[in-house]
Formats: structure tokens, C-alpha cells, sequence
């Protein structure tokens, strides 16, 4: 079984009291871990990871403000899945540049309404929060000398792809990555457009001599990405999962 202290993110795992029983070195970089879970969690939070992360409820993602070592206020991605009596939870901590943009950018969508004149002065700051925000969409995430992570955000749209894709594609190229995984657990809606995207960048990864893998699909949008023929990767339910496979891979060569 490979230990939880080697996983590349903040991962700790948990008893039914949700007391501490192994967590990452990440964890311990970012948290000041104490013996239990809801420590890490905002007061105003604690009643939901009450009310969530329980053996009742087998997996399931949701946001969580914790307390860093560096911010009192940090919102955090949490997944969890529970194996028997134990749960497994990673923690992603969500780009804050990406909500700052996104304020900004609803702020200047509302004086469109207002002021024709206004948006023809703000229009060249539109653009450019928008692109912005579509790069953040899909960072780069070095997890080894050979793999990377690529999590996704919001909702998928070809010109959100193709903005990210350049990025991706340079970071590849740029570190041999033997494996890419694709965290599709923060993502909403998918385009038609943006399935064909999709399709059209894992080919080229594949080409490149990369193995891609897509972690946290939901049902629906399995079954959207199949019709248009684009699911070409490996696909797994849970980050952990797809990270510890590949741990155990290495090990073994």
C-alpha cells in the first residue's frame, strides 16, 4: 500500500471521528495539523463537514474555507471517498486570482447594461480579465519528473480550451511528461464545441508520446463525451486512485 506521506498533494486520512490517523508532506507544508480534521476548517464550515464527510456518505466533492499556515481563509476543493471506516480526502486549494477576475469581470458585465459609453472604455480590460481567467482554467501542475496534473474549472467552452491548450501542450513538450491527469471534478457543463476541442487535444498529446488520463467524470458528461467520440484517455473516478496507480507503476520498473 503505498503511504499517504508520498502523494504530491495535501491528503490526509481520516476515522469516523474524523481524527487524523496519516496525512501528505504538502498537508504539513500548508496546514497546522493538529489530531483532528475540523480543526483545519472555518468555524462557519465545521457543520458542514459534519453534515458531509461522514461514512454515509461514500464520495462526494465540496468547498471548504480552512485555515493555512499563511491564510486565515483559504478555499479549498475537497474530495472524499471512504474505505470501510477510513476516509480519504485531498484537498486542491482553488486559484484566488480566478475568483478576484471573475468578480471583476461580473462587475463589468453589470455596467454594460448601464453605460454603452463605459463598456467601450472597459472593453480592452473585459478582454483581457476573460483571457485570463480561461488560462487559470487549466493550470499546469508538475506532480513528478514525469507527470503532471491539468485541474479544470467552471465550464468548457472550445475558446476556454483552446487558450489553455498552447500552455499545456508547451509544458509537455518542455518536461518529457510520460503522463498528464485531467481533474474533471471541478468542471460544470461541457460544450459540443468543447468535446470536439477536448478530443482534438488528447489525440495530440498522444502523439506527443503522452499518456492521458481523465479523474472525476460524471455520468452525464461520460456519456456526452462518448457520442461525440472523443473520450480517447484512460479514465478513473477519484485523483487518488489515478496518482497511487501511478505510484505503484513507477515503483515497479
Amino acid at each position: 500500500m503505498v503511504s499517504g506521506k508520498f502523494l504530491p498533494l495535501p491528503y490526509f486520512l481520516l476515522d469516523e471521528e474524523l481524527t487524523i490517523l496519516d496525512h501528505s508532506r504538502p498537508a504539513s507544508d500548508i496546514f497546522l495539523i493538529g489530531d483532528n480534521f475540523i480543526t483545519l476548517v472555518d468555524e462557519e464550515n465545521r457543520q458542514k463537514v459534519s453534515h458531509y464527510i461522514q461514512p454515509d456518505v461514500s464520495e462526494i466533492d465540496i468547498e471548504l474555507n480552512m485555515k493555512t499556515k499563511h491564510d486565515p481563509l483559504a478555499v479549498f476543493h475537497i474530495s472524499v471517498k471512504w474505505e470501510g471506516k477510513k476516509a480519504h480526502v485531498l484537498c486542491v486549494e482553488k486559484t484566488k486570482e480566478v475568483d478576484t477576475l471573475s468578480s471583476q469581470l461580473t462587475k463589468l458585465r453589470s455596467r454594460l447594461s448601464e453605460t454603452d459609453f463605459e463598456l467601450l472604455e472597459k472593453k480592452e480590460e473585459l478582454e483581457d480579465a476573460i483571457a485570463r481567467i480561461h488560462k487559470l482554467s487549466g493550470p499546469f501542475i508538475p506532480l513528478y519528473a514525469e507527470a503532471g496534473l491539468v485541474p479544470l474549472f467552471g465550464d468548457l467552452q472550445a475558446d476556454t480550451l483552446q487558450v489553455i491548450e498552447e500552455n499545456i501542450l508547451y509544458r509537455i513538450e518542455e518536461g518529457e511528461y510520460e503522463q498528464v491527469f485531467f481533474d474533471f471534478h471541478a468542471v460544470g457543463n461541457i460544450t459540443d464545441e468543447g468535446k470536439r476541442q477536448l478530443g482534438q487535444l488528447f489525440e495530440t498529446i498522444q502523439l506527443m508520446g503522452t499518456k492521458t488520463v481523465i479523474v472525476g467524470l460524471s455520468p452525464k458528461q461520460v456519456q456526452g463525451l462518448k457520442s461525440k467520440g472523443t473520450l480517447q484517455a484512460a479514465s478513473m473516478n477519484s485523483l487518488k486512485q489515478a496518482i497511487s496507480k501511478y505510484i505503484k507503476k513507477q515503483n515497479r520498473k
